[in-house]
């Protein structure tokens, strides 16, 4: 019997660095209730070429309603012409024909910038340069004798459940996922007495709330989570991008985590989308649950701002 994989991206496109190269995992689940071998690989669309991706351990074992992640590193190389392109992952079996089993992704995009090449300068630029080397570095041993008290970084940490009223769910699948407020049970208290329940039912659910941040720069996200016995495996993603890696959402009882780490962003000062995304579960059942208590972005101060 062919093995019906489900393949989903954590996120809709890959987030270039300037010099066009990013990452982003790829879930593959195994729908079935017997093991199967499954092999990952990468489909480029028009114009782009294969020797770009890179995929960790492609091939591997998943077991009965289970799920794994792959990591897929994409590098474009220099003279790649500016503009977007796609791609797509798929899975198959490895006993059997691709043709036979294969099951791909949705359509994965990414927007590749020119590189502007090292520009020549002139000599008197070079004098230019080196007096205002010398302005620099007197101005700087001045703010470095003075003592103003190191600066206190911002954090902004909001009750998840707070934002439901404006959040947006999204079922690929048409599922019918909801998402509420649910009140302190089954032996856990929550921070402010509830958390955002997320009724997930099939991979690629997911729900997107807004969170304001206060200033540009960088970000460090972490969030307070629940796990239980029908909670799935997730990924968060802000402003449509995937931060950090799947949070495994199974335990045998309900349980609150303290806060997880999930990644550094960098961010303007306004508002933000934050997506919890279902990206597959360890157990077996029929619901793609999540819990999330509080979010929290601390604003990340260099040693030099803060003196």
């Amino acid at each position: 019997m062919t093995t019906e994989w489900a393949v989903v991206a954590a996120a809709e496109q890959f987030t270039l660095d300037p010099r066009n190269s990013g990452e982003l995992t790829f879930t593959v689940s195994n729908p079935g209730n017997a093991p199967d071998t499954v092999v990952f690989d990468v489909a480029p669309g028009d114009g782009s070429q294969r020797a770009w991706f890179t995929v960790a351990e492609p091939q591997r074992v998943v077991p009965g309603q289970g799920s794994v992640s792959f990591l897929v590193k994409l590098a474009v190389p220099a003279g790649t012409a500016p503009r977007r392109y796609d791609m797509t992952g798929f899975a198959y079996s490895a006993n059997t024909a691709p043709e036979e089993s294969s099951r791909s992704s949705g359509r994965v995009t990414y927007e590749v910038r020119a590189v502007a090449p090292p520009r020549r300068t002139p000599w008197w630029w070079i004098a230019a340069a080196a007096a205002l080397v010398l302005v620099v570095v007197t101005v700087g041993v001045v703010l470095l004798t003075r003592d103003d008290g190191p600066g206190e970084p911002r954090v902004v940490t909001v009750e998840a459940e707070s934002l439901i009223d404006g959040a947006t769910v999204e079922s690929p699948g048409k599922s019918k996922a909801t998402v509420a407020a649910q009140p302190d049970c089954c032996g856990v208290t929550w921070s402010g007495g509830e958390q955002l329940f997320f009724q997930g039912l099939a991979i690629g659910d997911r729900v997107t709330v807004t969170v304001r941040i206060p200033a540009d720069g960088t970000w460090r996200f972490a969030a307070v989570r629940t796990t239980s016995l029908d909670y799935a495996n997730t990924v968060f993603a802000v402003d449509g991008n995937q931060v950090g890696g799947t949070f495994l959402g199974f335990t045998p009882t309900v349980r609150k985590t303290e806060f997880v780490d999930v990644g550094t962003v960098q961010l303007t000062r306004g508002a933000h989308q934050v997506t919890l995304l279902v990206v597959g579960k360890t157990q077996g059942t029929s619901r793609y649950f999540a819990g999330v208590d509080v979010l929290r972005f601390s604003e990340v101060v260099s040693p030099a701002a803060a003196r």
